[in-house]
């Protein structure tokens, strides 16, 4: 019996039932119960920096324009490729060096080469970039992560070099034909995010702060499956003369304790009397109060709630930093709003 006549009389099923039945049963085989779940041995999630960045992490890392974003990405990217308690500020490394893929869309390759050798650590074979501008060079070609095709290529890439972490700097320049304020558009990205987070490779994405400062720009939809957002403002110690100088602050954190949580200033600017080019980087914890003060005494703002955004707190937590700081004798409360006041002892 020929192909033509078998197919007439037995029909082969629709391609979709077939799909779905093969779905179905996968799914069955993937319930369990509440005792099966205890049981189940499941490996805790590594540390990569810190508390807060773990393995398979989908992070931000956002501020505006020229406030430091680069220099913190990059700096994360070599202590992360060195590994042995290498530090970024407050935050240490694992022992066990990580394959990093950095790609950047937007910096000029000298200023990328600039960077990764002014910073502190020297060069390593675990640290690897896929620069916007060699793309070009090589193929005159374009890297736009909203592709599909090109979100599989990305990925056979980190794959293939071991990568456990991948930057991205930045989401404006990387991730085109998407409108930034549309939610459904994240839909084109999400699934790969989530695909990559399956395997365990944690993802921090570089973006830019909405006109408030306090949020990223455009939809918030990207937000729901972040495990944490880092929001860098401009310092509590005024803008500096040269380098780079701002305040981290976590907008949210799923892995932070408290102690994690709390704001931390950086400064990189060049070393004084080291080799041309140099960076170092200082850096200090900020206490509340004094971030608090900063708010009401720099910033002009006066509201629980303006003071909560800026500080990424509770507007209730705010409360009691101005009731403390009225205790003091440098902050007067009135009508529910916050005025600093030179502290006069009598």
């Amino acid at each position: 019996m020929n192909r033509f006549i078998e197919e007439t009389i037995h029909p082969p099923a629709n391609r979709a039932d077939q799909a779905k039945t093969r779905l179905s049963a996968i799914f069955k085989r993937c319930i369990i119960t509440s005792s099966q779940l205890r049981e189940r041995e499941v490996a805790e999630r590594k540390k990569y920096l810190g508390e807060w960045c773990r393995e398979g992490d989908l992070g931000f890392i956002f501020a505006q324009r020229g406030r430091g974003k680069t220099w913190l990405g990059m700096d994360i990217a070599k202590a992360l490729s060195q590994g042995g308690g290498a530090k970024v500020g407050p935050w240490e490394t694992g022992e066990e060096p990580l394959s990093v893929l950095y790609i950047d869309g937007e910096m000029s390759l000298d200023a990328t080469k600039f960077r990764e050798r002014a910073l502190p650590g020297g060069a390593n074979e675990n640290l690897h970039f896929l620069h916007h501008s060699v793309v070009f060079e090589e193929a005159e070609a374009s890297l736009n992560l909203t592709d599909k095709m090109t979100q599989e290529v990305i990925t056979e890439a980190v794959v293939g070099c071991e990568a456990k972490v991948l930057i991205l700097d930045n989401l404006s320049s990387l991730f085109y034909g998407v409108k930034e304020n549309d939610n459904d558009g994240w839909e084109l990205v999400l699934p790969w995010l989530l695909n990559l987070r399956r395997r365990g490779i944690a993802v921090l994405i570089i973006h830019h702060a909405g006109r408030n400062g306090i949020n990223m720009r455009g939809a918030s939809k990207r937000e729901d499956s972040a495990h944490w957002i880092m929001r860098l403002d401009a310092s509590i110690e005024g803008e500096p003369e040269q380098g780079a100088r701002f305040t981290a602050n976590f907008n949210k954190c799923r892995n932070c304790p408290q102690s994690e949580a709390q704001p931390v200033d950086f400064y990189y600017r060049p070393k004084e009397g080291g080799d041309s080019g140099e960076i170092g980087v200082e850096w200090r914890i900020v206490d509340s109060l004094e971030h608090f003060k900063s708010c009401i005494r720099d910033m002009d703002l006066d509201t629980a709630s303006e003071i909560a955004g800026q500080m990424a707190v509770s507007p209730g937590y705010v409360s009691k930093l101005a009731r403390k700081a009225e205790k003091a004798g440098w902050c007067r409360i009135q009508d529910r709003r916050y005025t600093f006041v030179e502290y006069n002892p009598k």
